[in-house]
């Protein structure tokens, strides 16, 4: 089924075995032939001065990671300039439009969608010395029907919840397995005055990311209840997705979420859960970073998503991560290259992958996910299934899920209304294919 099948049993252990690799600092993930971009005879023939735009959803300890080794960049070749800005939220709305005019940066970043929604604008990758390094899990998630890829991926989504392992240890609580124990576990936080499960709702991608997290398990995962193939072709009944928009609306009826969900500010969670005053959170482990800038002796691990129906298994979210391609109609395309071929270095790959807590998209790559190293280890096992809109949904409804939970929450949409909505744009935009 798609990229299900390609990722299918990931083996979170082969990547636990090239995080411990002889890919020593220093060394290249890949290969760089004699001359090739990023080495000093390169540097020295190339004289004229160059910018280069690179643009990014990134933030927080994301972006610091990233331009830290721009910024290394830049130094080794001082003729080429690079102005990286972050766009954050409003970052897909401000790509689509570069889209429409057809004037996007030299290098950006594709957030999930190289190859369903901007292949047609990047550059073919296969040639650079990096490309026989990708390792196994990623390649096919970034590959097209003909086996092109337009990204360098320097990580790989790969999680599940974020939550205070303290919290639970204090509360005498085990890692909840299915969505049942996960609501009797918000029952005993609630009560002792910890915020079960903070979602930072003034971004509204933090909701639209909570349904993606919830999604899979409720319509995909279990065998009984798989409806990946009628997402795909169009046949499938929205009335079932009044199941995945109701634990949200309970979740706030019990009283399981922050009072303040749908006007926090997202830069806030990475604090409550430093601070142990909220004990979940349904966001990817880049905030575990924010988190322990905030407090280093937190106790902060990553857990699978709990399963929904009754016999299944817990399971990871996963796919493509922090990836940067190049426009195919860049004036600057030879010293974007030779940008993306330094990043490619085993220790600038690996710089990332420590700084978002996850495993680097390249292989013979040494680096340390700190705490979050025992939990790949204790769960390398588990499925991990691709991110839900990028997977079953058409290219667009991710705008729609970002309205749907925060008027599920302000009580302006019913569950019933969510399911219609979702449908009414499901059609619309698989018609528009």
């Amino acid at each position: 089924m798609g990229k299900m099948t390609k990722l299918g049993v990931i083996g979170l252990t082969a990547l636990l075995a090239a995080a411990c690799s002889n890919g020593g600092s220093g060394n290249q993930a890949a290969p760089s032939p004699a001359g090739g971009a990023g080495t000093g005879a390169a540097a020295a023939k190339e004289t004229k001065e160059v910018k280069l735009t690179m643009m990014t959803n990134a933030t927080g300890t994301t972006f610091d990671a990233i331009q830290a080794v721009i910024d290394g960049f830049t130094k080794e070749n001082p003729n080429i300039k690079v102005d990286f800005s972050t766009q954050g939220k409003d970052y897909e709305q401000l790509m689509k439009a570069k889209m429409a005019s057809n004037d996007l940066p030299d290098l950006f970043a594709t957030h999930g969608w190289s190859v369903n929604r901007y292949s047609e604008y990047l550059r073919p990758l296969n040639d650079q010395p990096w490309f026989g390094s990708l390792t196994d899990t990623i390649k096919p998630t970034i590959s097209d029907k003909k086996g092109n890829v337009f990204v360098l991926p320097l990580n790989i989504d790969q999680s599940g919840i974020v939550y205070n392992k303290k919290v639970l240890k204090d509360l005498n609580l085990e890692v909840p397995k299915t969505w049942q124990e996960l609501l009797a576990a918000c029952k005993i936080i609630k009560n002792a005055n910890i915020t079960p499960i903070y979602i930072g709702g003034k971004d509204t991608t933090k909701l639209a990311g909570f349904f993606n997290k919830l999604a899979p398990t409720v319509l995909i995962s279990d065998k009984s209840h798989n409806y990946g193939d009628s997402l795909k072709d169009g046949s499938f009944d929205w009335s079932k997705w009044n199941t995945v928009s109701q634990q949200l609306a309970d979740l706030k009826k019990e009283g399981y979420l922050n009072k303040d969900v749908v006007t926090a500010d997202p830069l806030s969670a990475a604090e409550k859960l430093a601070t142990g005053k909220a004990a979940f959170l349904m966001e990817n482990n880049a905030i575990v970073a924010e988190a322990k800038k905030i407090n280093p002796d937190a106790q902060i691990g990553m857990m699978p998503v709990p399963a929904f129906h009754p016999g299944d298994e817990p399971i990871l979210n996963g796919g493509e991560r922090e990836a940067f391609g190049v426009w195919k109609q860049s004036k600057n395309t030879e010293a974007a290259l030779q940008l993306l071929n330094y990043m490619a270095k085993s220790e600038n790959i690996a710089k990332v992958a420590a700084a978002t807590g996850m495993p680097a998209g390249l292989k013979n790559v040494k680096y340390d996910l700190g705490s979050l190293t025992e939990d790949y280890t204790k769960y390398s096992n588990l499925r991990t299934i691709p991110v839900f809109d990028r997977e079953f949904l058409p290219n667009g409804m991710w705008s729609t899920l970002k309205i749907i939970g925060p008027a599920i929450l302000t009580g302006d949409m019913t569950v019933e209304d969510s399911s219609r909505m979702m449908s009414d744009d499901y059609k619309k935009l698989r018609s528009q294919k």
